[in-house]
């Protein structure tokens, strides 16, 4: 229990550094962490849309590496507590305060992508619950 705990600490506190510095570049190809704080942010920023560009092959990656750390996550926090409704609160609440936390460390944070964030998070609970469904399924056929 407690080093299941330990991987979903390890990789929310992974997901809140690269969340929160200053420049995700510098941070996912040179692994350089900085970090500036905003007392004010402006929280109408999590309501731009008009700064997305998929043809931006770093949009792009950020993006997927979004959905895929949250899936992830969910994963996760899924093993630790055993129940997926609850697991997946916690990691849409997550995601909602990451992107609201971006604001205050001069980042961009967007509902767009806590959006993206959900998505990792439902394919994840999605395919868990299937796993689930199976797994029963060849448990009662025996």
């Amino acid at each position: 229990m407690a080093r299941k705990l330990l991987f979903v600490l390890i990789w929310s506190l992974t997901i809140l550094v690269a969340t929160c510095t200053n420049d995700a570049a510098a941070f996912l190809f040179d692994q350089e962490i900085n970090f500036s704080f905003e007392l004010t942010p402006d929280f109408s920023e999590l309501l731009r849309f008009d700064d997305i560009d998929f043809s931006d092959s770093f949009y792009a990656i950020q993006k997927t590496g979004h959905f895929l750390s949250f899936a992830l996550l969910y994963v996760l926090v899924l093993n630790w507590l055993k129940k997926r409704e609850t697991a997946l609160r916690a990691t849409v609440a997550f995601a909602l305060f990451t992107e609201i936390l971006q604001l205050f460390f001069e980042r961009d944070g967007r509902l767009f992508d806590a959006g993206i964030d959900v998505l990792g998070i439902l394919l994840a609970y999605g395919i868990c619950r299937m796993a689930a469904a199976g797994k029963a399924s060849v448990k009662n056929s025996y």
